[in-house]
C-alpha cells in the first residue's frame, strides 16, 4: 500500500509539472503581429520570440520593405538586398555580413518549417528602418525609411579570431558554390634555375650613355625586370645571382656578383640611384620533429613561401654591400619604384583545410615579416589585419613601402584579408584589382531558388607618398580585366576595360566588353557597355584621352574609344582585320603597334593561330583607323615572351629602334630560329634590320642560349641569354664582342 501511495503522488506531481510547462509554453507562443507602414503582414509561418528577440520569416517582412530576399540552399545562406544595402546570413551562425563588414547578432538565423527566421530588429535597423515593439499587443511596427549609400572608404579591422573564421567561412562557401567560374590569379614568370657563378672585381672609367629602359606602362613609375642598366653598368639575373657588368663594348667584363640565399629564386630586380633591389621567392622548408623520424611513411614535405627583399648599396660596383633584408609571408605579386621609394604587393594563401570553420579551436597562422639583419620578426595581430567590406579572400595581402634612400626609416607594412590579380600604379596612387562574384538580385524568386552571381572586378585604391601606402577606398565594376593595361589613371579619373559574361543569367556564355570611367573615389561616372557581343578583350591601351581595344572571336576588331567626357565614353571608330593583338604599344599620338597572332582556317573549317603578327595602325582619322603595315613571322607555334610580358620589348622612336626575343616555327612545327628580331622603326613604318641569335640550330638546340632580353647603350645593342652576352654595333649590325656570363 505504501509503495502504491508513493507511486500515486509521483504521477500527480508529474502531471502538475507537465501542465505548468505546457501553460508556459503556450503563453510564450502568443502570436506576434508585424506591421510594415501600418499594414499588417500575413505569414504562413508565424514569428516567434526567442531570448527576448523577435524572429520573423525574412521574405515576408523584407519584400514588403522593398528589399530582395534570396535563399541559397547549397551554402545555407540568406541574401537580403535593397538599393543601398547588402546583408548575408549563414544558417545557425551569429556572425553576419552587413555591406561586407562582419557584425554580431545575439540570436542566430534558423530554419523553421522550411522558412528562414532571423532577428527582426537587427536586420530592419541595419537596412535603416525604424522598429518599435508594443508589449501590450505583442506587435512589431516597422516604419520604412530611405537608406543612405554605404561609405566604402571605411576600412575595418578583423578584430578577433572569431571574426576571422566567420569572414573566411562566408568567402569559402560562396566560392566553393561558384566553383569553376572563379577567376584564376595571374601567374608570375618563373625564376631562373640556380647555379654557381664566379666573382670578378674591377673598375672602369667609361661614362654613362643614352640607353634603353624597361618598357614601363607609366612614365616615372619603374617596373622590375630580369635586367637593368644605368647607361654604364648592366645588372642581370643570371643563374640566380645578379651579375654587374661593365658595358664597355670592346672589353666588357663582370665586375661584381651578388649571391643570394640558396633557397631563394630571383623574381625581378630594380636599380634606383645607388641601390640594387633584388626581389626573390624564398621557400622555407620546415624540419620534421624528432618523434616523426621513426614512422615508416613520411608525410609530404611542408614549406612556406616567403618574399625575400634584399637591398644593396652599389656605390662600389665591385663590392655591393647588403644594407637591408626583409622576409614577407607569401608570394610576390608586383612592385614599383618611384622617386627612390619601393612599393610592393605580396599575397599569402591561408591553407586551412576543408570545413575549417567547424573547428573553432583551429590554429590560424597570423601574418608576419622579418627584418633579417636586425633579427626581428613582427607578427600582425587580428586587431591590425584590415579588410575591404564586400570582399575578403582566404589570403593575406601585404602592401609594403620602403624608402631606399634612408636605411634608418621604418618600413610601412599593412596586411589585408584579401588578394589581387593585377595592379596599376601611377605617380601618386596604386590600384589593386581582383576578380569577384557579386550577388545579382532577381525580380521574382522563392525559398527554393538559388541566387545568381555575376563576375565583377573589385578595385582597391591606395595613396602613395614617400614610401607610405594608405588605403583610400574601393570600387567595383562588372566584368573582369585581362592585365594591368586594362587600367589607367588620367586627370583624376580612373578608367578600366572589362569583359563580362551572362553565364549565370542565361546559361549561355555570351560575353560583352565594357569601358568604365570612375572618379577619384572610384564611383562610376560614365560607362560604355556591350562592345563586340560574343567576343572578348585581348588587349587594351590608354593614350591620353583615347583608348584602344582589341577584341577577338573570328576577326580582330580594333576599337578607338574617346574618354574625354568622363560621363559619356564613346566609340569613335573601328577596324576589322584577321588575327588579334595581345599587346598594344604607342608609337606617337597617331600611330599604335599591335603584337599578336595571325589567324588561318584549319582543316575542320575553324580558326587557328598562325605566325606572330605585327600590325601598325594609323589612327589619325579616329573614325576610320587603318592598318598601314603588317608582318607575319613564322608559322603556327611561333612564340615571343612579348605576347604576355611587355618588358620583353625595347622601343625608341627617336633612335628608330625596336627589338624583342622570338622563337620561330617553320613547316611541320619545326623550330628554325631562336633569338631576337631587330627593326628599324619610324612613325608610319617598320622594317627588319637584323636577326640576333646565340645558337646555330644546325648544330642542334643549345639550351641556355635563348635570347631573353635586348637592350641598347649608346651605339651598341646588347643581347642576353642565360649563358652569354653579345654586343653588336647598331649602325652596321656587326658583332663587336661577347661575354660568357654562365
Amino acid at each position: 500500500m505504501k509503495k502504491n501511495h508513493i507511486f500515486s503522488k509521483t504521477i500527480i506531481l508529474i502531471t502538475v509539472l507537465i501542465f505548468c510547462l505546457s501553460f508556459n509554453a503556450f503563453a510564450d507562443e502568443k502570436p506576434v503581429s508585424v506591421y510594415v507602414n501600418n499594414q499588417k503582414v500575413e505569414f504562413d509561418v508565424n514569428p516567434i520570440i526567442e531570448n527576448g528577440r523577435t524572429l520573423v520569416p525574412l521574405r515576408g517582412v523584407f519584400e514588403n520593405l522593398g528589399a530582395q530576399v534570396d535563399w541559397n540552399k547549397n551554402i545555407m545562406q540568406v541574401v537580403i538586398k535593397d538599393g543601398n544595402n547588402d546583408v548575408s546570413m549563414l544558417l545557425n551562425n551569429n556572425k553576419v555580413l552587413v555591406n561586407g563588414e562582419i557584425k554580431d547578432i545575439d540570436v542566430a538565423t534558423k530554419m523553421i518549417n522550411s522558412r528562414t527566421f532571423a532577428p527582426l530588429r537587427f536586420i530592419s535597423e541595419t537596412l535603416g528602418h525604424d522598429v518599435r515593439w508594443d508589449q501590450n499587443t505583442y506587435s512589431v511596427y516597422i516604419t520604412e525609411k530611405t537608406s543612405e549609400p554605404v561609405n566604402k572608404n571605411i576600412i575595418p579591422t578583423v578584430g578577433s579570431k572569431e571574426n576571422m573564421i566567420a569572414l573566411l567561412e562566408y568567402n569559402s562557401k560562396l566560392y566553393n558554390y561558384i566553383g569553376i567560374y572563379r577567376a584564376v590569379d595571374m601567374a608570375e614568370p618563373e625564376a631562373s634555375p640556380t647555379a654557381p657563378s664566379d666573382s670578378v672585381g674591377g673598375k672602369t672609367e667609361n661614362v654613362a650613355q643614352d640607353s634603353s629602359n624597361t618598357n614601363n606602362q607609366v612614365d616615372g613609375v619603374e617596373e622590375g625586370d630580369i635586367i637593368k642598366n644605368d647607361g654604364q653598368y648592366i645588372y642581370i639575373n643570371s643563374y640566380n645571382s645578379v651579375k654587374i657588368i661593365d658595358s664597355n663594348p670592346t672589353t666588357p667584363k663582370v665586375i661584381g656578383v651578388v649571391q643570394i640565399p640558396e633557397n631563394t629564386g630571383i623574381n625581378e630586380i630594380f636599380v634606383s640611384d645607388n641601390k640594387l633591389v633584388i626581389i626573390g621567392q624564398n621557400n622555407f622548408y620546415r624540419a620534421y620533429e624528432d618523434k616523426m623520424m621513426n614512422i615508416s611513411i613520411m608525410p609530404p614535405t611542408y614549406y612556406e613561401d616567403r618574399v625575400n627583399v634584399l637591398i644593396y648599396d652599389i656605390t662600389n660596383k665591385a663590392k655591393p654591400i647588403l644594407e637591408r633584408e626583409f622576409l614577407f609571408d607569401g608570394s610576390y605579386s608586383s612592385g614599383r619604384t618611384i622617386d627612390n621609394n619601393l612599393y610592393l604587393v605580396t599575397t599569402k594563401y591561408l591553407n586551412l583545410g576543408y570545413d575549417y570553420y567547424n573547428n573553432k579551436e583551429m590554429d590560424i597562422k597570423l601574418p608576419s615579416f622579418t627584418d633579417v639583419i636586425k633579427n626581428e620578426t613582427t607578427e600582425i595581430g587580428y586587431d591590425k589585419i584590415k579588410y575591404f567590406p564586400n570582399y575578403v579572400d582566404s589570403k593575406y595581402m601585404f602592401t609594403i613601402g620602403i624608402n631606399l634612400g634612408d636605411k634608418t626609416k621604418e618600413i610601412d607594412v599593412d596586411t589585408y584579408l584579401g588578394s589581387t590579380n593585377s595592379i596599376y600604379v601611377s605617380k601618386d596612387s596604386m590600384y589593386a584589382a581582383v576578380s569577384d562574384y557579386s550577388y545579382e538580385p532577381m525580380i521574382k524568386s522563392t525559398d527554393v531558388f538559388n541566387p545568381v552571381y555575376s563576375s565583377s572586378t573589385v578595385l582597391y585604391k591606395f595613396s602613395l607618398n614617400n614610401a607610405a601606402i594608405s588605403p583610400v577606398g574601393q570600387g567595383e565594376v562588372p566584368g573582369t580585366i585581362i592585365n594591368q593595361f586594362s587600367m589607367d589613371e588620367h586627370e583624376n579619373n580612373f578608367r578600366i576595360a572589362t569583359t563580362s559574361e551572362d553565364l549565370w543569367m542565361t546559361g549561355q556564355n555570351e560575353s560583352k566588353n565594357n569601358v568604365y570611367v570612375m572618379d577619384e573615389n572610384l564611383k562610376v561616372t560614365g560607362k560604355l557597355e556591350g562592345i563586340a557581343p560574343g567576343e572578348r578583350i585581348y588587349s587594351t591601351r590608354f593614350m591620353g584621352e583615347k583608348m584602344y581595344m582589341v577584341t577577338f572571336k573570328q576577326v580582330d576588331p580594333l576599337f578607338v574609344i574617346d574618354t574625354s567626357d568622363a560621363s559619356n565614353p564613346k566609340i569613335l571608330g573601328s577596324l576589322k582585320i584577321p588575327g588579334y593583338s595581345t599587346y598594344l604599344h604607342p608609337v606617337d599620338e597617331n600611330h599604335i603597334l599591335g603584337f599578336g597572332y595571325d589567324m588561318i582556317e584549319n582543316q575542320w573549317g575553324g580558326q587557328q593561330a598562325a605566325g606572330l603578327k605585327i600590325s601598325l595602325f594609323d589612327v589619325t582619322n579616329v573614325s576610320k583607323p587603318r592598318e598601314i603595315k603588317s608582318e607575319v613571322i613564322g608559322k603556327s607555334g611561333t612564340f615571343s615572351e612579348l605576347l604576355y610580358n611587355h618588358k620583353a620589348l625595347i622601343f625608341n622612336l627617336n633612335k628608330g629602334l625596336m627589338a624583342f626575343p622570338i622563337t620561330r616555327t617553320g613547316d611541320n612545327y619545326k623550330t628554325d630560329f631562336v633569338g631576337a628580331y631587330v627593326y628599324n622603326v619610324n612613325a608610319d613604318s617598320f622594317s627588319l634590320k637584323t636577326k640576333l641569335s646565340h645558337m646555330d640550330l644546325q648544330d642542334g638546340y643549345d639550351y641556355g642560349y635563348e635570347i631573353k632580353r635586348v637592350i641598347y647603350i649608346g651605339d651598341y645593342l646588347y643581347s642576353f641569354s642565360d649563358n652569354e652576352m653579345q654586343i653588336h654595333k647598331i649602325s652596321n649590325n656587326s658583332k663587336v664582342s661577347s661575354l660568357e656570363i654562365k
